[in-house]
């Protein structure tokens, strides 16, 4: 499923041309798949606290594989942008019921790594499924792009059937926990400090593809490449931080943050030739997504218990970031910004985020300690 959030970032030039629309237009396949995640993801998970989590992955899984078929054949970019709206629906609420089962089923102390697991997989489907579906996309099109991804969904939901396990079900008092956690402001700071860090990743790497084609001089073949590249820097970056964020969330979160925007101010500001590309490649995905594992903990360890519509709002602030970065974007394209502005815009996004991320922690530690100064108190 994961092979459907970045595989047509590869595509995009592909798309334009399919369409006849300007390259700005086409990042619009992107902007709405994370909006549909950002919204869809969370009502669903919401509507849906009661459902048996078994029962709940196999719909989700069902109607993105019927969203993509949908993309596949879209006649015109607002079907393909409403079809990738729903399919990022169905992959916002899913996470969300993943990540949830994961962290049960694991001690609050090996959590971080749990999340990470998950999310190996979503990155696994970036080094594997991107690079297939964008060699498939430069042989037939961008449209074989969504058929490859629908293939691999049937694959998902067939594996899904044999192996999720029935135990972990919702119940009413689930449904009373989530109502009190949401009036915690410091949560909503949380998802605030993941969307913007976020947006500074894609404000740059939703156009990734014409950016390396302007900016590295690499060839249109090349860049499925260089995405196995930031791919396996992805994978690598995921598994350190999951297990860094277990020893401390803090010091994980913001050493992933200003990495990436060291990266991302070398992009900008340095000539970089093939060889600099693949390096700050490397450096990127690992900054960018090991981000999430620790952000994810923190915002189970900010709200107080484990809940799918606590993990799909997670979820949802990451691919908000998507959209706030890919919207930000394209309209520095649209007034005729250069691609080197992309970066450097990323950079204030992701500071913000950084400081959003430092005053909720502040503000956690404050509370804790509150806590449990008035617990002795109250017994």
């Amino acid at each position: 499923m994961g092979t459907a959030e970045f595989a047509p970032n590869g595509q995009l030039l592909s798309v334009s041309h399919g369409f006849d629309i300007p390259v700005a237009d086409a990042g619009l396949i992107t902007t709405g798949f994370a909006l549909g995640a950002t919204v869809g993801g969370p009502l669903i998970a919401a509507a849906t606290l009661r459902m048996r989590h078994k029962s709940l992955a196999l719909g989700l899984v069902s109607v993105f594989l019927i969203a993509n078929v949908v993309t596949a054949l879209a006649p015109e970019l607002s079907t393909a942008v409403i079809s990738r709206a729903v399919a990022g629906a169905m992959l916002g609420t899913f996470m969300g019921v993943a990540v949830t089962i994961a962290s049960d089923l694991v001690p609050v102390a090996r959590r971080g790594r749990a999340i990470a697991l998950v999310f190996s997989g979503l990155t696994i489907s970036n080094v594997l499924g991107v690079v297939a579906g964008n060699l498939a996309g430069n042989a037939w099109g961008w449209r074989s792009v969504f058929w490859f991804v629908t293939i691999l969904a049937v694959i998902a939901l067939v594996g899904l059937i044999a192996v999720l396990p029935r135990h972990h079900e919702s119940g009413r008092t689930e449904t009373i926990s989530v109502r009190t956690v949401l009036v915690k402001g410091r949560l909503w700071l949380t998802y605030a400090a993941m969307a913007l860090a976020y947006s500074g990743l894609f404000t740059m790497f939703t156009y990734i593809e014409p950016f390396l084609e302007d900016r590295a001089g690499a060839a249109p073949d090349a860049v499925v490449w260089l995405l196995l590249v930031f791919g396996i820097g992805v994978v690598v970056g995921t598994h350190c931080a999951g297990v860094l964020a277990d020893r401390s969330i803090l010091v994980t979160t913001a050493g992933a943050m200003v990495m990436l925007m060291a990266t991302l101010a070398l992009f900008s500001l340095v000539e970089i030739d093939i060889v600099a590309t693949v390096a700050l490649l490397l450096v990127l995905g690992a900054a960018g997504y090991g981000m999430v594992p620790p952000l994810q903990s923190f915002a189970v360890e900010v709200a107080g218990l484990t809940s799918p519509f606590v993990s799909a709002l997670a979820a949802a602030s990451f691919m908000a970031g998507v959209s706030l970065g890919s919207a930000v974007g394209g309209e520095i394209l649209r007034q005729g910004g250069g691609y080197e502005i992309l970066p450097l815009v990323g950079i204030g996004l992701a500071l913000l985020g950084l400081t959003v991320f430092l005053i909720v922690t502040a503000m956690h530690r404050r509370a804790a300690r509150a806590h449990t100064t008035s617990t002795p108190a109250a017994a």
